[in-house]
């Protein structure tokens, strides 16, 4: 809804007017009432009004000069002058400042002051339709300039590597201004990090966001640096061309090393609020023809898994000269046993866990992390890893007391493979198990009685341990027959049972690996007898363990 100022020093037209007009039939909204010009140039300062209808001869300020204020703070304010003196040079005044009608006191009437508000009121609609139009344009065009450049970049990818001639995208490529025309061309390729921390399914409205603010960045970059090209892919990668003279060549990689770190702090300031997004960058080998551009541009997009181990934020060239460019892409990693490790891994983690350690959690996380980035095992492996990590310890927690999950396993893995450095997964790994200490708390304080939190963790820890009521019960200084009773009324199921499906959740995790035996299986849940064992797994779980796991 518009607003309306009302100003003069004449108290009874002050109540005359807010009285007078129809508020409610005009759609409009009285801003304030103000008995001179100064009162009301600071009413505008804390919210500025769409019209104003001032007197003009007031004290401390009077009317013209505090159109010529507001103005000057909001150039599209639509102005009524009310005054009793016919006086020519005052009309003059008012013309310069563009005043939008001039009343006489004498003269004024209700309708009149009505019509001329709606009037006001349906020009300042028509100009911010106008506006919103104008607005759609510009940014209908700039979306298709995106969409021509990130076509042309498909294009130039895709330019087969033995076609002869000139290729079919080279005048398209002139048109936006990227030309050879004897210089070389120094691609680089910009990677938005932590696309996680945007959303976990960011929309269209997120990665146009993303886009522009990436392109005023370039924009910015290219005013002070002319020549500079931007190419998008997605809304996660852009490639920049920098055109330089062969003279130069010494010294352009350094030039785009500095370009580079100034476009992404100029990106960081723009995207504060989605809060930890960046830009890495990764520069390719320079390109004196097209040919050599095609297959330097096509090594930067598909070195996903070279990219994994470096740091964020930073400029790497991946490729600094036509000599260095491999014959693939892909990274070659030679260490594929991080799964050997995972048993170890898991019991470290899940132990830091259930005992809601924080500091030791962090601390055990980030030792495999940096035992994972310092063997640099395949990404893909690693990505898997941590899934299994997560989704085992999620269902131990869940085994607790057949706790919801808090978590879908379909959108867990679709965020972790959006995820394109270590570090990322790192944090991400953090945060995960982080959040979900509080409701550990809260599961174990469901119990009013300390003795059975105690119990539940003694279990969780010493799953692998043959587990006794006896047992706990001394460990509790309590009774047992006393203690089975109160384990019972707390949690709602028998203590051996509780013990026994938390062995029977543990031996699904164990016969997913298809290196650990049955009988072994058997034997790391305290179970010396293999008959036994399977006999339990097919009454909890419905199948023998072999069937479970598809032998």
């Amino acid at each position: 809804m518009h607003t309306v100022m009302l100003v003069d020093d004449d108290y009874p037209v002050l109540e005359f007017l807010t009285s007078a007009i129809p508020w409610s039939r005009l759609n409009l909204k009285l801003h304030s009432s103000c008995k001179n010009g100064l009162l009301a140039l600071k009413a505008a300062e804390e919210q500025m009004p769409d019209i104003v209808v001032t007197d003009i001869g007031m004290p401390q300020m009077d009317g013209l000069a505090l159109i010529a204020r507001l103005k000057a703070m909001k150039p599209d304010i639509r102005c009524i002058i009310l005054s009793c003196m016919e006086d020519f040079a005052y009309a003059q005044q008012a013309v310069r400042l563009q005043v939008d009608d001039y009343v006489l006191k004498e003269t004024m009437r209700p309708q009149q002051i009505a019509d001329l508000l709606e009037k006001l009121k349906e020009q300042i609609a028509l100009a911010e339709r106008n506006s919103f139009h104008l607005a759609k344009l510009e940014s209908a065009a700039e979306d298709n300039t995106l969409l021509l450049r990130q076509g042309l970049l498909e294009r130039i990818v895709s330019t087969p590597a033995d076609e002869e001639g000139e290729p079919n995208w080279i005048g398209e490529a002139a048109r936006l201004g990227i030309e050879f025309d004897g210089r070389e061309l120094l691609p680089a390729l910009a990677v938005v990090n932590r696309w996680a921390a945007l959303t976990q399914s960011p929309s269209p409205a997120d990665e146009r966001s993303v886009q522009l603010a990436v392109a005023d960045a370039a924009l910015e970059l290219a005013a002070a640096h002319p020549g500079v090209q931007l190419l998008p892919h997605g809304a996660r990668e852009y490639v920049l061309l920098f055109p330089f003279r062969r003279t130069l060549k010494s010294s352009a990689s350094t030039t785009v090393h500095s370009l580079l770190l100034q476009l992404g702090e100029s990106f960081r300031q723009r995207t504060a609020r989605a809060g930890g997004l960046s830009l890495t960058f990764f520069t390719g080998a320079p390109a004196a023809r097209p040919a050599a551009l095609v297959r330097s541009l096509s090594l930067l997009l598909a070195s996903e898994e070279r990219r994994f181990y470096l740091a964020e934020g930073d400029v790497h060239a991946l490729f600094p000269s036509a000599a260095s460019i491999p014959v693939s892409a892909a990274a070659s990693f030679e260490d594929d046993s991080l799964h050997t490790l995972y048993p170890e891994a898991l019991a470290e983690i899940r132990e830091a866990f259930l005992d809601e350690n924080e500091p030791l959690l962090e601390c055990r996380i980030r030792k495999w992390m940096d035992h994972i980035r310092e063997r640099r095992y395949p990404p893909e492996a690693v990505k898997e890893w941590a899934l299994k990590l997560m989704y085992d310890i999620q269902s131990r927690f869940q085994s607790l007391q057949h706790y919801q999950s808090l978590f879908s396993i379909e959108v867990l893995h679709r965020t972790l493979a959006a995820i394109a450095t270590v570090e990322e997964l790192t944090e991400w790994t953090l945060k995960f198990f982080k959040e979900r200490l509080p409701h550990l708390s809260l599961l174990y304080g469901q119990s009013r009685r300390s003795e059975i939190q105690r119990a539940q963790q003694y279990v969780a820890k010493n799953i692998g341990k043959k587990i006794t009521l006896e047992e706990v019960a001394d460990l509790l200084h309590i009774n047992s027959s006393y203690f089975s009773r109160l384990f019972k009324k707390e949690t709602g199921h028998n203590f051996i049972h509780y013990v026994t499906l938390a062995k029977m959740e543990r031996a699904k995790e164990l016969l997913a690996h298809k290196t650990v035996s049955v009988e072994e299986v058997a034997d790391r849940l305290g179970y010396e007898n293999k008959s036994y064992f399977t006999k339990l797994f097919k009454k909890h779980c419905g199948t023998t363990p072999g069937e479970y796991r598809g032998d």
